[in-house]
């Protein structure tokens, strides 16, 4: 998706060496022991590479909270971050990896994720022929091998997300203590699996996590499925600082009225389905997800108890590279609530000014109907803005990103 220029570094090099663009050397590793005294070493091959985008720009939405509002706002195109990460040849086809990603807002210059400083990523793990393994705070099984066929991953950034991206096909939450199996290409198939571990005392399963994926890609046609099952998703998934108990009080880390009133559920599933085909200068993708929240409990911000709702959401995006540089994309997504329905259309325009900067246009329009998950009349809400008053929101976004 987007191009990275790599800065590496070599291990062991002093500071000013270290600051500069260099190319990948060996690191001399002797062994302890009879083998240090006979002189006999290993040459591990390692490298560590620095990237990132900054995007920001202004976004006017017609109904925020009742008024229309133009706002600076970072991450439109692309969620604004910085990392590094690293590879250690450890010999006979095995490497270490590593990688640390924090995710910032480009406006205030504040660190996303309730404030982690790698809260987009940091894992380490091993790789081989056969695949990754990993562990730390990771995606999901669900971006992993659908996030290609999304709107806001093709073109529309969090704007084009699905119903407030609960199926989280633009990466928005990150799971924690997570150990994550990642294949290599077996003629065209990779598959993987997550564990995630819930660390409760005396209650193994209440955080836990697991879920499988795969994807299959020969020539212009690739399809991919995943599922994962989250238990406790108020904490686990929307990241809260607390369990939902029955008939007590209740800080729900979500505002989103589409799905807010379930996310007190005992556990939740998720259920993927994408594909996309690839002709000429022409890409069409379509992605179905359904998500069931089991076992909701009534608090004081969830006011439905004893239900298991279920959020569908299918989603047809199209994108035309008119020139080398110049892409239009436009996407349709449709999503069915227990009381509600929510139709969303998504336009984008890039141009690339150069490989790593680039301009763009976006806009996105939703309609609500029904009742939603908070019992009263649907209202639209666009992913990561505040709610409309109304059965209605349009916003339009223009910005710049720049990736390195």
């Amino acid at each position: 998706m987007h191009q990275y220029k790599k800065y590496r570094f070599g291990i062991g090099r002093s500071r000013e060496s270290a600051s500069r663009v260099v190319p990948t050397k060996a690191v001399k590793v002797c062994a302890s022991g009879l083998l240090a005294l006979s002189g006999t070493c290993a040459y591990a091959q390692s490298s560590v590479t620095l990237y990132g985008i900054v995007d920001g720009g202004l976004t006017y939405t017609n109904n925020s909270g009742g008024h229309s509002v133009v706002q600076a706002s970072s991450g439109g195109r692309g969620s604004s971050r910085w990392g590094f990460r690293g590879v250690e040849d450890l010999g006979g086809g095995t490497s270490a990896v590593f990688q640390l990603e924090n995710g910032f807002n480009m406006m205030t210059g504040t660190s996303l994720q309730n404030s982690r400083e790698f809260g987009r990523m940091a894992m380490v793990g091993l790789k081989n022929r056969y695949g990754q393994l990993t562990m730390g705070r990771q995606d999901d099984v669900m971006i992993t091998y659908l996030g290609s066929y999304a709107a806001s991953v093709m073109f529309g950034g969090a704007l084009a997300a699905r119903a407030g991206d609960l199926d989280n096909g633009f990466a928005d939450y990150k799971l924690n203590n997570l150990v994550k199996f990642t294949s290599e290409s077996f003629h065209g198939l990779t598959f993987g699996g997550i564990y995630g571990f819930g660390g409760v005392a005396g209650s193994m399963g209440q955080g836990q996590v697991w879920g499988l994926g795969a994807r299959y890609a020969s020539g212009p046609f690739s399809v991919g499925a995943a599922y994962h099952h989250i238990n406790n998703p108020a904490v686990t998934y929307f990241d809260g600082s607390a369990a939902a108990v029955s008939n007590t009080a209740f800080t729900n880390p979500v505002s989103n009225p589409i799905f807010k009133g379930y996310t007190s559920a005992t556990s939740m599933d998720l259920y993927g389905l994408g594909a996309s085909y690839n002709w000429g200068r022409s890409t069409l993708a379509a992605t179905v997800t359904r998500t069931q929240f089991n076992a909701v409990k009534k608090t004081t911000t969830t006011p439905v108890g004893d239900i298991d709702p279920v959020v569908s959401s299918a989603e047809v995006a199209y994108k035309l590279m008119l020139l080398p540089s110049l892409s239009l994309a436009s996407a349709f997504a449709y999503t069915k609530a227990e009381g509600a329905k929510y139709e969303q259309l998504s336009v984008g325009v890039q141009n690339f000014l150069s490989k790593s900067t680039s301009v763009y246009l976006i806009s996105a329009w939703q309609h609500a109907s029904g009742t939603n998950s908070m019992g009263q009349k649907a209202v639209a809400n666009l992913n990561l803005l505040t709610a409309s008053t109304t059965p209605n929101q349009v916003a339009l976004k223009i910005g710049l990103t720049h990736t390195f």
